[in-house]
C-alpha cells in the first residue's frame, strides 16, 4: 500500500481506536513518564546539593574561587539541562492526563451507552412477550363479543316469533348488555396497553 492509499472501506474508522486501547496505551506510556519524571527530580535534587556543598566547600576554602566558579558552572549547565527535561516530561504527563481523562470518559459513555441498549433489548423482549399475551386475549375479547352479539340476534328472533317471553328476553337482554359494556372496558384498556408496548417494541 503506497503512502497516499487508505485502507478499503470504514471511512475514516481505520483512524479510530478503542478507548481501552488506547487507555492502556496511555497507561504504559504515564508509568514509564512517571518513573522518569521521579528519575529526573531525583536528578535535579542531587545537583542542588552538589551545588551547596560547593559554596559549603569555598566557604571552608576546601577549593579556589576559581575552582568554585568552574565547577559550579558545569553543575549549574547540568541543571539546566535536567530541568528541561524536568519540563519536558511535564509537559507530556499532563497530555496524557486529558487524554487518559478524556479516554476513560468515553469508555464510560460507551458502557452507559451500552447498558441502555442492554436495557432497551431486555424491555423489548418483555414488550413482546406481554403483547403476543395480550394480543391472544384481545382476540378472546372480540370472539366473545361476537357471541353475545350472536345470541342477541338469537333471542331477537325468539322474541318475535314468541318462543321466548317478554320477562325473559329483558332479563337476557339487561345481561347480555351488562357483558358487552365490561367487555367493551377490557377491550378498551387492551387496545392501549397493546398501542404501548407496540411503541415500546418499535424503538
Amino acid at each position: 500500500m503506497s503512502h497516499g492509499q487508505r485502507p478499503q472501506g470504514g471511512g475514516e474508522d481505520y483512524l479510530q481506536l478503542d478507548p481501552k486501547e488506547v487507555l492502556t496505551q496511555f497507561s504504559v506510556e504515564w508509568t514509564a513518564l512517571r518513573a522518569s519524571y521521579e528519575e529526573v527530580k531525583a536528578k535535579l535534587e542531587q545537583v542542588q546539593m552538589d551545588l551547596t556543598k560547593l559554596d559549603e566547600k569555598l566557604a571552608r576554602r576546601e577549593i579556589t574561587e576559581q575552582e568554585h566558579i568552574q565547577q559550579y558552572k558545569e553543575k549549574w549547565q547540568l541543571s539546566t539541562q535536567i530541568i528541561e527535561v524536568k519540563r519536558e516530561v511535564e509537559a507530556r504527563l499532563y497530555e496524557l492526563q486529558q487524554q487518559i481523562r478524556t479516554a476513560n470518559k468515553k469508555l464510560k459513555e460507551r458502557e452507559a451507552e451500552r447498558v441502555k441498549r442492554e436495557h432497551m433489548e431486555e424491555e423489548r423482549s418483555n414488550a413482546m412477550i406481554e403483547w403476543m399475551s395480550l394480543k391472544h386475549g384481545f382476540e378472546l375479547v372480540i370472539n366473545r363479543r361476537n357471541e353475545i352479539a350472536a345470541q342477541m340476534d338469537k333471542i331477537e328472533a325468539q322474541r318475535r316469533t314468541g318462543k321466548i317471553s317478554e320477562a325473559d328476553y329483558r332479563s337476557a337482554r339487561m345481561s347480555q348488555i351488562r357483558q358487552l359494556a365490561e367487555l367493551r372496558t377490557v377491550e378498551t384498556d387492551v387496545k392501549a396497553r397493546l398501542a404501548e408496548l407496540l411503541e415500546v417494541i418499535r424503538r
